[in-house]
Parts: structure tokens; C-alpha cells; sequence
């Protein structure tokens, strides 16, 4: 008996699919259900005052309308004052990019200060693609044109970022307060720790620059951030090796950082890089929501608010506007390269995790791509060349000479059309993120289908076309036939997001939204896309190549010590794909692994041993534990 859902009694009314996962309420939309979490992730005893009278509010959008009803004349005067003070804001902004390099070369004195206006959080941020308002083909460029916001629409300043707002509740924050606060990892846990980060790490968050990276010079919440998810792959250099050591050092190390963070929000200065500070972040969400076996998730997905807003805050959605060095300096050039490269990656890469909870979780997303301004990621060659010396022979040999293109520039391109070659070159580290776009925009039509009724392909058809043309950037030829960790990742993205253009998740139609991906792997278990949907529309021949390619990489690949974690959510999506297809009697849905029609037995035998290579960690414990749940 497979574990396919063919029962819909128990499912929950289409017109309210978005479902609260605190207190069960449900809604329409994706945007009443933001509004409404916030009453959960506030803190209990707070409340948001009015500066003028003694009227108090629970959300910032009461504030504001009491602000425009009763008080017109200081809200007009306090909108002036901001238009005025955000040209100096972004001048000081500017010079808040050095994410690895020495606090001494970093200029930004702001300090943080109690927030009058909170930017972010009094504004309806606009979502990438509304699925009710996604335009035709012959107007789509026009209208996303039209539709694109102003230059200054997301320019908070760090100074009117409140840290207390954001932080994780006081109960997070001191569950693991048993750790001596003035432990610290010793010179060669740290060296060692380092080296496990950008040999296992990096190749899926490569925002940090190996070459210029000095442990001795960062703060010790990033450097702390960076060795929890090192010694996910590695064990403790100060207990011979032992086995399991890394996996404690890591977790101690999580809980320092979290400790280190929480104290350089109360001193943030000239020592303390905004940029820094978001990279530390991004870590630590990623740990406690992918490695942490502890309950963490909502430490996470707090964590996820909190970066995003500050990243915002300091201006990492805009580029760089310091002028280059004004010196003919080989070193100075390639130092103000690398510093601007990783600002830009660490922006793609939260970017990239925003959108990875709205696939997996159906969380709404925080950033909208319409505020990225940055231009498309360089190649990898450039950002790791090893020496400024190394850095400029690349830049010479480079035959595409031609400017770069900006990110939402090249998504408008993609959409209305244009070949990609017609954008300047490009990494495909790039890639991912015009994916995810492509994909969160489906999901929304998807959604937006289900509570309708009603399903235009003049609409999904411009995205399903940009998807398609993906597909060679997304398989690069690589010399040798060798696959890098890196090329894994946009393969696998990409194949993900062709079989999702396909078969709709069944969770995300029926509004169901995870607050963990132990919740969301157990949801891709039971609510897996059923045998008679895929087949009597057909879907099954249309994704079965894309099935194929992730059973491939799973037989294929023996030590996934490199793979990105994320990954293993893919797979075990496709598997189940083909589970249901071989439980129904389909054809050939699992010969390319060696597994016969109907034998159900020998399919599941293969996937314990395969998603078995990944138990060392915390999601292929689960997936197996799900894959246990199966019954032959």
C-alpha cells in the first residue's frame, strides 16, 4: 500500500488555502497571513506607542493610519524630513561594504539608536510576480517597467534599525546558557574550521573570499557562524578526531555565536560591519533551520525577518557607490573587487534562501527581486583567483569584455523573450536566482489557481519559456566531464524547478505552510502528487526525464560531503515523483537506477541506501525516518 492521498473530505476550503501554522486561522491571501503573523512573533508585553498622544497599537500599520487621521501635520512634516535625510543616509551607506577584511579599513561610524520610522515594517513590500496581475506576453516588458519601484522605495538607514524589534525571543536566546560565556575555539580549531567551511561550504554559499578571509581580523560572530557549519563536516582537531566531536564543537559553536551576535547588537561601531553582521546571520539561519537537531527552527525563521530588514538597513540591495580606489595599486583594485563581489553574493545568497522557505515551506517571501539592484554575480574564476597578481591575468584573458547587466534587467530580458546570450556574460551561480524566480512566480499563479478556479496560460506560459531557455546555462560544459559542487547545485535547481512548472505542490495549493523542513519533508511524504493526476494529465512523460536525473545524481553520487543540503529536499521531492508513478504500475519510472516496474520492495531498498550516504546529517535522518513510514 503506497502512501499516495486520493481522499480530499479532509481537505480545507479553497477560498482560504493560506492556514496560520500557530493558531490554525486561515485566509485568502498570502498577505493577510503576513499581517497576521506578526501578532505571533511580537513579543507578548510590547506594543507600539504613539509619540503624540497615549494611544498604543499592535501592528505598525494601525500606527501609521492613526498617524495620517489624527496627526496629519506631523506625519506630512516627518515625510519631509526623511526625503531630505536620505540623500546623506546613502552616502553613509556607501561606505558599509568590507565583509571579510580588517575593521580597520571600515569607515561607517552609525550607531544604533531608537527608531522613529520603521522602514520595512510600516511598508507593504511589493511581491515579485502577483499572479492575479501577471501581464500577457506582447505587454510584459512594459509593464514590468512600469511596475518597477523607485530608486529610494527600500533605503532604510542603519540608524533607524531597532535590533530589539527583530531579536528572537528572550527564551531562544538564553536556552543554552549553560555555555561558558567566555569560551571561545582554540587557534586550531579555528584553522581547521575554516578550511572545512570553504572546502564543504562554500561551494553552496560562496559569499565569503577565501583568499583575503583572515580569521584573526572578522568578528567573532561571523567567525563563530562559520565554524558551526564547518564542523557539520569534519570532526574536533582537539579530541584526535574522535567521531561525533565536530558535530558538538559545531553545535557549541552555534550557541556562542548566537551569544557573540546578540552582544555586538549592543555596540554596533566601526569594529562591526553591517555586511559582516548579515553574512553571521544567514549562517546561523541556515544551521538552526538545515543542521540544528535541536528545536531551532523558530530561532531561524526569526532570524530570516531580522536579516533581511537589515540587509535592507545597511544598504546591501544597492551597489557599492564608493568611487574605485584612486591609485594604480594592483593590491587596492583587487581588494575593492573582491569586497564588492562578496557584498553582492551575500545578497544573492539570502535571496536565494528567502525564496528556497517559500518553495519548501510555503512561508511568504520577505524580498522582492525589484529590489536587488545589483548586477549579475561575476564568474567564479575572477572571484576566486588566489592572488591580485592571478585576479588581473583573468580580467585580461576575459574575451567578453561587455558591461554587466542588472539582475532584474536580465529577469525583464528573460521574460520578454531575449536570448540569453544577449546578456553579458555571466556566473551561473546567477542562474539560481533567475530560477527561484521563475519558480516562486508559478507557485504564486498556483496559488492563485487554486483559490479562483481559474488557470491562463497567457500567463504561465512566459515563465514555463524563460524556464526552458535556462536550461543550457544551467547544465555548463565542463572540462573533463567532472562535476564541481557548484555545477550540482544549478543542475539540481533547475531540474527541480522544471518538474514543480509541472506537477503543482499539493501542499502549497491546499494553503498548507511549514514551520520546519521536518514538517515540509513529512508533508512531501503523504501529499505527494498522486498517480492519477500525473497520469491522466499527462504530467508524468513531461517531468519523468527531470525524475530520472535526480535518481542518477542519487546513485551517483557516493560521498555527498560537498552537496548542498537543500539538495536532499529536491531528491527526495523527485523520488517520491517516482514512488507514486511505480506504485501505480507505470512504466519505466525507475529502470534508470535498476529498479523493475512494480517492485516496490527493490525501489525502497534503494532509496534507503541512497539518501542513507546523507544520515550524517540532520535531513537525511529525516528523509530516512519518512522513507521508513512507506509501506511495500
Amino acid at each position: 500500500m503506497s502512501c499516495s492521498v486520493s481522499s480530499t473530505a479532509s481537505e480545507p476550503p479553497t477560498f482560504q488555502p493560506f492556514q496560520c501554522p500557530v493558531c490554525q486561522s486561515r485566509f485568502t491571501r498570502h498577505e493577510n497571513l503576513k499581517r497576521h503573523a506578526t501578532l505571533h512573533a511580537r513579543s507578548p508585553n510590547s506594543s507600539l506607542s504613539c509619540d503624540l498622544c497615549n494611544a498604543t497599537f499592535s501592528r505598525p500599520d494601525l500606527r501609521v493610519r492613526h498617524m495620517k487621521r489624527q496627526h496629519p501635520e506631523e506625519d506630512e512634516q516627518r515625510r519631509r524630513k526623511l526625503s531630505v535625510a536620505s540623500s546623506s543616509s546613502s552616502r553613509k551607506r556607501a561606505r558599509a561594504y568590507s565583509p571579510t577584511l580588517s575593521p580597520s579599513e571600515i569607515s561607517d561610524g552609525s550607531v544604533v539608536q531608537p527608531a522613529d520610522h520603521q522602514a520595512g515594517a510600516d511598508t507593504v513590500l511589493p511581491s515579485e510576480v502577483d499572479a492575479r496581475s501577471l501581464p500577457l506576453p506582447s505587454n510584459l516588458e512594459r509593464s514590468i517597467s512600469e511596475t518597477g519601484t523607485p530608486e529610494n522605495a527600500f533605503l532604510p538607514s542603519l540608524a533607524d534599525f531597532n535590533f530589539h524589534q527583530w531579536s528572537p525571543d528572550a527564551l531562544l536566546t538564553s536556552q543554552h546558557s549553560s555555555i561558558q560565556d567566555d569560551w571561545y575555539p582554540s587557534i586550531c580549531q579555528i584553522s581547521r574550521g575554516c578550511e572545512l567551511f570553504f572546502d564543504h561550504v562554500a561551494g553552496f554559499l560562496p559569499f565569503l573570499h577565501r583568499p583575503t578571509f583572515n580569521s584573526n581580523q572578522t568578528s567573532k560572530a561571523l567567525l563563530l557562524s562559520v565554524l558551526a557549519l564547518a564542523y557539520q563536516y569534519g570532526e574536533n582537531p582537539d579530541c584526535g578526531e574522535e567521531v561525533d566531536s565536530g558535530q558538538t564543537l559545531s553545535v557549541q559553536c552555534f550557541y556562542r555565536a548566537r551569544a557573540s551576535i546578540a552582544a555586538e547588537e549592543e555596540h554596533v561601531d566601526e569594529s562591526l560591519h553591517g555586511v559582516t553582521l548579515v553574512q553571521a546571520y544567514l549562517l546561523l539561519e541556515v544551521f538552526a533551520l538545515i543542521y540544528s537537531t535541536d528545536d531551532d527552527a523558530p530561532y531561524g525563521l526569526k532570524t530570516h525577518s531580522k536579516l533581511i530588514c537589515l540587509a535592507r538597513a545597511v544598504g546591501l540591495m544597492q551597489p557599492d557607490s564608493t568611487p574605485p580606489p584612486d591609485s594604480e595599486d594592483l593590491e587596492s583594485l583587487w581588494i575593492a573587487f573582491a569586497r564588492a563581489e562578496s557584498a553582492k553574493r551575500t545578497l544573492f545568497a539570502v535571496h536565494q534562501i528567502d525564496t528556497l522557505w517559500y518553495q519548501i515551506l510555503s512561508i511568504p517571501r520577505s524580498l522582492s527581486h525589484l529590489e536587488i539592484k545589483h548586477d549579475l554575480p561575476c564568474r567564479e574564476t575572477f572571484f576566486a583567483a588566489s592572488s591580485s597578481a592571478e585576479w588581473a591575468v583573468k580580467q585580461l584573458c576575459n574575451k567578453d569584455q561587455t558591461s554587466t547587466v542588472p539582475y532584474p534587467d536580465a529577469v525583464r530580458r528573460l521574460l520578454c523573450g531575449d536570448r540569453l546570450n544577449a546578456i553579458p556574460d555571466f556566473d551561473p551561480y546567477g542562474t539560481i536566482n533567475i530560477t527561484h524566480f521563475i519558480l516562486s512566480s508559478a507557485r504564486e499563479i498556483s496559488g492563485w489557481s487554486s483559490m479562483t478556479g481559474m488557470l491562463s496560460m497567457d500567463r504561465i506560459e512566459p515563465l514555463r519559456a524563460a524556464l526552458q531557455a535556462l536550461g543550457p546555462y544551467a547544465h555548463p560544459k565542463i572540462p573533463n566531464g567532472t562535476q564541481t559542487p557548484s555545477t550540482a547545485l544549478w543542475e539540481a535547481t533547475w531540474e527541480t524547478a522544471m518538474i514543480d512548472m509541472q506537477s503543482w505542490s499539493p501542499s502549497h495549493t491546499g494553503g498548507i505552510i511549514a514551520n520546519s523542513l521536518d514538517a515540509g519533508l513529512h508533508q512531501m511524504t503523504v501529499m505527494a502528487p498522486s498517480f492519477d493526476l500525473m497520469c491522466k494529465s499527462k504530467i508524468a512523460s513531461t517531468i519523468q526525464s527531470h525524475v530520472d536525473w535526480f535518481l542518477r545524481y542519487l546513485d551517483a553520487t557516493l560521498v555527498p560531503d560537498t552537496e548542498a543540503p537543500w539538495v536532499i529536499l529536491y531528491a527526495y521531492k523527485a523520488f517520491m515523483i517516482a514512488w507514486q508513478l511505480l506504485d501505480g504500475g507505470a512504466k519505466g519510472c525507475m529502470q534508470v537506477v535498476g529498479v523493475q516496474d512494480g517492485d516496490r520492495e527493490a525501489a525502497l531498498a534503494w532509496a534507503k541506501k541512497a539518501f542513507g550516504r546523507r544520515i550524517h546529517w540532520k535531513l537525511g535522518k529525516v528523509v530516512v525516518n519518512c522513507l521508513d513510514r512507506l509501506r511495500v
